[in-house]
């Protein structure tokens, strides 16, 4: 890494894959930009299976900014470069704009590297939920310099300062308005840099690139990255169209845990347009409190009547003395409304209509026992009522008995 003096307010780092001019105060944090982007090139060759040492040569032009005027006096913004409120990507160039946070600075210049790599590879970054959902995906990240470790969930508010979405896509929530996945597969080309568009985007590329189901045709799909129309979402919805009721599911089960510490190796949820439909007969599960949804493994027919009863202690939270949990919870702390611990049942229906927002999931306590009636072909799912950022703390399973009513 070398860097240099442009002229008296602007300077250069030059690393492997980057060629940073910039006007921030802070030496350091520029040369650590350079570091953490280099850093990340390698993850996003393994991530989209490129070949080895394919990106060895492959190098941007990256422009931090706190002054944009003075980089357009000194004719270092293309011309053809359209107005922007944090970043833009133009070929093997790249423009952001500093922000509050060296979090969010650093995220947005991998956001935009992340575009600038698939318009060089795969002639483009396909349409706008794909294109901002990939660079999202592959920008949020842990870490900086040789530390940067790419597609992180954010553990807590304080390590993604400025970084905003997920409060937006919480609120959202809360008000019963999560956009269905066709929604946000639908997304217009030019999102004006709407945070919680981009929250969904990102949440969509999480969704398909996390189930082994989906992975390969979301990868593969790069490959058309030219086409930024509406063929290149229709073709990935006709590769996964036998799946589509269980992605679906997933997306509206994912959308109603979402929150920081979040963890895909503890929220991937069990379920598959295949699983048997339950014809009535006696079903066991032990559900994990480490764990968040898991599926009883069938389908339940609509006018199905269950009857639910849970056993068992769960340690719950890890204090000086460790909180232990029977199936109705603690109620000395409560989340979500209810009390810590307790087990709690949903049903996701199998089908689903073509509103533009998913219809809110709803939950039932299930205690120590519980009868539901089943409207619509559903599967099951269940699990111990926690934070998701507190699950790792949690061990011990309860014994929950079905039973046709």
């Amino acid at each position: 890494m070398a860097t240099a003096t442009l002229a008296d307010e602007f300077h250069n780092v030059t690393g492997q894959h980057i060629v940073l001019t910039s006007d921030i105060e802070s030496e350091a944090e520029a040369n650590e930009l350079v570091a953490s982007f280099d850093h990340a090139v390698e993850q996003w060759r393994e991530f989209w299976g490129l070949p080895e040492r394919s990106l060895d040569a492959w190098s941007v032009k990256a422009f931090v900014m706190q002054n944009k005027p003075s980089f357009q006096s000194a004719g270092l913004i293309d011309p053809r470069v359209p107005d922007f409120k944090e970043g833009y990507a133009l070929g093997n160039s790249i423009w952001i704009m500093s922000q509050p946070s060296p979090y969010y600075t650093r995220h947005l210049l991998l956001h935009e590297g992340v575009h600038a790599l698939a318009f060089d590879q795969f002639g483009g970054a396909g349409p706008s939920w794909f294109m901002e959902g990939t660079a999202e995906l592959l920008a949020t990240h842990q870490g900086a310099g040789a530390t940067t470790i790419i597609n992180r969930f954010p553990a807590d508010r304080s390590s993604v300062p400025y970084w905003g979405r997920l409060k937006l896509m919480s609120q959202r929530r809360d008000d019963g308005a999560v956009p269905t996945l066709e929604t946000v597969m639908r997304y217009p080309a030019n999102l004006n840099a709407d945070v919680e568009s981009y929250g969904w985007c990102w949440a969509a590329a999480m969704l398909l690139s996390q189930y082994d189901e989906y992975r390969d045709v979301f990868r593969a799909s790069a490959r058309s990255g030219r086409d930024s129309g509406p063929n290149f979402t229709r073709q990935i919805y006709q590769r996964l169209l036998p799946e589509w009721p269980a992605v679906i599911a997933r997306w509206r089960l994912m959308c109603h845990q979402l929150d920081y510490g979040f963890d895909w190796s503890r929220e991937r949820v069990t379920l598959s347009v295949d699983d048997p439909s339950w014809q009535g007969q006696p079903l066991a599960i032990n559900v994990a409190a480490d764990q968040g949804w898991q599926s009883l493994g069938v389908r339940i027919p609509a006018g199905s009547r269950l009857n639910l009863a849970a056993v068992g202690r769960c340690v719950i939270a890890k204090r000086a003395k460790d909180w232990v949990s029977e199936p109705a919870g603690v109620t000395i702390e409560y989340v979500n409304g209810r009390p810590l611990g307790q087990l709690v049942v949903c049903l996701v229906s199998v089908t689903h209509t073509n509103q533009p927002t998913c219809e809110p999931l709803k939950t039932i306590s299930v205690a120590s026992e519980a009868e539901i009636t089943v409207e619509a072909e559903s599967w099951l799912v269940l699990q111990i009522n926690d934070r998701v950022d507190s699950r790792s703390e949690n061990s011990g399973v309860y014994a929950v008995n079905v039973s046709a009513k």
